[in-house]
């Protein structure tokens, strides 16, 4: 008596195939990706070259008591609208402001909002 063996089904084997290259692209591209983020630039960029390369303690105090060119246009206690530069953030207490210093609170002077910094 003979056995019927089973044959290969060419359904089953594309259903199988389409999930495994959708997951080799991914990967493939997860993979160049991060090797291309590794790799970084190998040489400076414009923005980091106009930083200035060495600053000294008093100039670093003398660049905290500068007033800093943003505006709080709102709060609500614990967060507040900040521009900056044209571009419009979201703080929140304990954020980093642009002038260095941490948000600790907000408080509305002359109907304006101020920002209470650390």
């Amino acid at each position: 008596m003979s056995v019927a063996a089973p044959q290969p089904n060419p359904t089953r084997f594309k259903r199988r195939l389409l999930p495994l290259a959708g997951g080799l692209l991914l990967f493939v591209t997860a993979a160049a990706a991060s090797l291309y983020y590794m790799s970084g630039a190998k040489e400076p960029s414009t923005e980091v070259a106009a930083i200035a390369p060495v600053v000294t303690g008093a100039e670093v105090d003398a660049a905290m008591m500068q007033s800093p060119n943003f505006q709080i246009l709102f709060s609500d206690g614990d967060r507040g609208l900040m521009v900056y530069e044209g571009y419009v953030y979201v703080v929140r207490l304990g954020d980093k402001l642009p002038n260095g210093r941490r948000m600790i609170g907000f408080q509305k002077r002359d109907g304006n909002w101020a920002a209470v910094t650390l």
